[in-house]
């Protein structure tokens, strides 16, 4: 009876884990470098964009949703649609071996990437909503949490986002 209870309280955190949105970036694959960001998960909707390949190890946009053949993505925090999943290539930051994990805190919070100019406002490279796990591999810099990929970052401002123990 111990042994169920265990795997039973087990089995609800797993699941409520599951149930979080993790926040996922993602970037083309195919050998023209990018994929068609189309109206409908359909090859005959209309094109509203282009989804790049990664660049300097960071992808070009967030995963909203998948069904099917079919990605839904945010570019920019501007353009959302489908793209063909085949040619769709994911990342995270979210391993679930991490001591703590970062989660966003705001209803929408804002996702920034780099400056390279160093002047101005941070670019913004898109949102998730509150709750979205963003990883358990983080760096705490300046005010900021940073997500590294390569040599690009993602961006939280800390007020922005929760450090949660596990």
């Amino acid at each position: 009876m111990k042994r169920q209870c265990i795997l039973f309280f087990a089995l609800i955190m797993c699941s409520l884990i599951w149930a979080q949105k993790v926040f996922t970036v993602v970037y083309a694959t195919s050998d023209d470098n990018f994929v068609n960001v189309r109206e409908q998960p359909s090859p005959n909707a209309r094109v509203l964009d282009k989804l790049w390949m990664q660049f300097h190890g960071l992808g070009g946009g967030i995963l909203l949703e998948q069904k099917g053949k079919w990605t839904k993505v945010c570019l920019r925090g501007k353009v959302t649609g489908w793209c063909y999943s085949k040619y769709v290539g994911t990342q995270t930051w979210y391993t679930g071996n991490g001591d703590s994990i970062l989660v966003a805190a705001k209803p929408v919070t804002n996702l920034y990437t780099d400056n390279y100019a160093d002047e101005g406002p941070l670019p913004l490279f898109g949102t998730v909503e509150k709750g979205t796990i963003l990883g358990d591999e983080f760096f705490d810099h300046n005010g900021y949490y940073e997500l590294r990929t390569g040599h690009d970052y993602v961006i939280i401002r800390k007020e922005d986002a929760e450090v949660r123990r596990k």
